[in-house]
């Protein structure tokens, strides 16, 4: 068998390369630029209510019958907003 000559030289080329990343690429530096928020300007205020389960199957069958007839979508939401507006 034929002797090794220059292993040392072979082992620190072997670590050196083992540690150095396959493909160096610069550092990607985005540059974010901060937009300011718009303010919105809300008409009312924020309610949470919990209907009983027959009352809101009521309110929902009319918000489909709305949504038929008008042809857009009409929440629960919008049909409570509505009867209350009507109560005044």
């Amino acid at each position: 068998m034929k002797k090794s000559t220059n292993v040392a030289d072979l082992s620190a080329r072997l670590t050196n390369a083992a540690t150095a990343p396959l493909v160096q690429v610069a550092p990607v530096v985005e540059e974010v630029q901060v937009k300011p928020r718009k303010q919105v300007k809300r008409r009312g205020v924020s309610v949470f209510l919990r209907l009983p389960p027959e009352l809101y199957a009521r309110i929902d069958a009319e918000a489909v019958t709305r949504t038929k007839a008008k042809g857009r979508g009409v929440t629960v939401q919008q049909v409570i907003i509505d009867k209350l507006e009507g109560s005044r």
